[in-house]
């Protein structure tokens, strides 16, 4: 029994360590947007990846560990199982958390990126002709064309 009960343990702690991993992956893919680190990104993306893969098996494992393990219901064990699932809930409650920070730091990425490109398509012919690009009609969304 205290074979088991140390297995599902390890489980339940590696699996704690895998949520806080994914969350300071999240959390250091949205320091480099901020810092505009494309090679941190991609890293961090790789660590997200890789990180959701072991989540997925573990939380697998998790759950066929602890239903199949018969164990005696002490008062010791049920504390700090207790104890132990409070803090994996928590750790998904920081991960949501910061997840719902990068879905919208993301959305704003996004956008911010398709204006600039709109901008730059609708400003690149101008680039090769002859003229100046003040000498064009400009409008810009929310606001009246003028004649320059």
């Amino acid at each position: 029994m205290a074979k088991s009960d140390a297995t599902r343990r390890g489980a339940q702690l590696e699996h704690l360590a895998q949520v806080h991993a994914l969350s300071r992956a999240i959390a250091s893919a949205i320091s480099a947007i901020e810092k505009n680190d494309l090679q941190q990104l991609e890293t961090n993306l790789y660590l997200q990846e890789a990180t959701c893969t072991l989540l997925a098996g573990s939380k697998a494992a998790l759950h066929a560990t602890t239903n199949s393990t018969a164990r005696p219901n002490t008062v010791a064990d049920d504390s700090s199982d207790r104890q132990l699932l409070q803090e994996i809930r928590q750790a998904y409650t920081g991960l949501a958390q910061v997840n719902r920070a990068y879905a919208a730091l993301l959305k704003r990425v996004r956008k911010s990126a398709a204006l600039i490109a709109a901008l730059y398509r609708s400003q690149g012919a101008g680039y090769d002709r002859g003229s100046s690009a003040l000498s064009q009609r400009q409008s810009w969304p929310g606001q009246v064309s003028i004649e320059v």
